[in-house]
């Protein structure tokens, strides 16, 4: 898509797990030798900050709004340009990056200018999550790539920021090792569509997925962010040993063969558990529930993909 002589803002949040000093630099000047000019928006610690001010870009202009953080900032900044028609793209400067390794964007710059020279967007599906918390009060959240339940996705979420600047996706292999070590497994009651089926598992970890980067493919085979449905994926495996064949059955390509795996796809979800479980949204954690519903928003929001 050809972008030149066109108002291109970037989104960038400083705080991201691989943001480094110079990349806007690198980026603008990237883009000046096509002749596209960027304006830059800087993030704040206040919530929602991302969203703000991708839809005060929107607002003053801009044709392209690119997306510079982790996941977190993605979702923000596709939710403030949900219904304006102006797409977006992500340079990926975050810790895990699932969406941007779901596309294939490239954290080299000039890779990335590459992309969006030649790319074109692509109709992408939103996810819809609201609950109550213990207190009564309503929670409404949109995401892109999944919603993790249960204490294996706990240790993704809860890594700490200064850790996470430290060790980079090792502090996330070392938690999750922990976790699995002492599960703690729950009930789920799902039930997809309104009704049309009813299910109950006790499991390990629960997510309810949009998309999946190539190297978690297998996790859910045939995960599609524009098909408009709901990927719930549940691993009963629920101690240590049962998780390590489970992870064997990942590692093969086969999770499905596992008796720990059950997998559903629905465009609209209720989880009911038989305790308050902690939602993680795109990697950040929501507020203790114990009922929840998510819902497809389909092709929500254009993204320039590979």
């Amino acid at each position: 898509m050809n972008f030149a002589n066109k108002r291109v803002a970037v989104i960038f949040n400083p705080k991201g797990g691989s943001a480094k000093t110079g990349l806007i630099d690198r980026l603008k000047a990237e883009l000046a030798a096509l002749g596209i000019t960027l304006v830059q928006y800087t993030t704040t610690a206040a919530p929602g900050s991302a969203r703000d001010l991708a839809s005060q870009a929107a607002a003053e202009g801009a044709d392209l709004v690119i997306a510079c953080g982790g996941d977190g900032t993605v979702c923000q900044v596709a939710e403030g340009l949900m219904e304006s028609g102006i797409p977006m793209a992500v340079l990926p400067a975050g810790t895990g990056n699932l969406f941007a390794r779901a596309f294939n964007s490239q954290p080299d710059v000039t890779k990335f200018v590459e992309l969006i020279a030649s790319g074109r967007p692509q109709p992408l599906d939103m996810m819809l999550l609201t609950y109550n918390d213990q207190e009564g009060k309503p929670h409404e959240q949109l995401y892109l790539v999944a919603v993790g339940l249960g204490k294996i996705s706990d240790a993704i979420s809860f890594a700490s920021a200064k850790w996470k600047q430290r060790l980079g996706k090792l502090v996330y292999v070392w938690r999750v090792l922990k976790a699995c070590l002492s599960p703690n497994p729950v009930t789920y009651r799902f039930i997809t569509d309104d009704g049309a089926t009813e299910t109950t598992a006790r499991a390990s970890a629960v997510f309810a997925i949009n998309t999946v980067p190539p190297s978690m493919a297998t996790l859910s085979r045939g995960c599609n962010a524009s098909d408009g449905l709901l990927d719930v994926v549940a691993m009963r495996a629920t101690g240590f040993f049962s998780l390590l064949n489970f992870s064997l059955r990942m590692a093969s390509g086969r999770p499905d063969q596992s008796p720990h795996y059950l997998r559903m796809r629905a465009k609209k979800v209720r989880i009911e558990t038989n305790r308050p479980v902690c939602p993680n949204i795109d990697g950040d954690p929501g507020h203790l529930t114990q009922a929840m519903e998510i819902c497809t928003l389909p092709q929500a929001v254009k993204v320039i993909v590979s």
